[in-house]
């Protein structure tokens, strides 16, 4: 699918995520289109970006506000950044850029964005504390996140009632956890 913008070609390429935050699509967005050729070289001159859509109650688009959007928004909170993937839980989604950090929006009542557990919900993405610098992999439940380092680290926070962080029963793991080895 490709759409033209303000003298922009945007390919935009289909990445199902499961959840109820909308569909999250990657795209790469060219500037110069001037020699009717594309580029083909990995991600120079390109820009990864979310385009998130669905119900926005508690932040969960990353939009900066709780609307909901019916059809396909940028989300332009991380500036320069390009985008690896997207990650989408219940009411929460999880974003992982190029250079390994992860950042996330929408509700907290578990602590399953990773970040202060002073904030209920957060309309725009907040960096995940507590996990090394480069994580490769991120996942999203409906009350917990996870993520594995390029170690091959597997960290789990949020709800933990029915011991899905693999750390027993305990209430919530507010501050990612290390696991193990995968």
């Amino acid at each position: 699918m490709s759409m033209v913008r303000a003298g922009c070609i945007t390919k935009l390429t289909r990445r199902r995520r499961s959840g109820s935050s909308g569909l999250g699509f990657l795209g790469s967005s060219k500037r110069s289109i001037s020699s009717g050729e594309e580029d083909r070289s990995p991600s120079e001159g390109k820009k990864r970006f979310a385009a998130v859509w669905g119900n926005g109650d508690y932040g969960r688009l990353g939009l900066g506000s709780l609307e909901s959007q019916w059809r396909p928004a940028f989300c332009s909170s991380f500036g320069s950044q390009n985008l690896q993937s997207i990650a989408c839980g219940g009411a929460h989604t999880l974003f992982l850029t190029e250079t390994g950090c992860v950042y996330a929006t929408g509700l907290n009542d578990f602590g399953q964005l990773g970040i202060s557990d002073d904030k209920s919900y957060t309309t725009e993405p907040l960096k995940v504390s507590g996990l090394p610098n480069k994580i490769v992999k991120i996942s999203a439940g409906y009350h917990h996140s996870s993520a594995i380092s390029v170690d091959g680290e597997l960290y789990m926070w949020g709800k933990n009632s029915n011991g899905q962080l693999g750390l027993g029963k305990s209430n919530k793991a507010w501050i990612s956890s290390k696991l193990f080895y995968v």
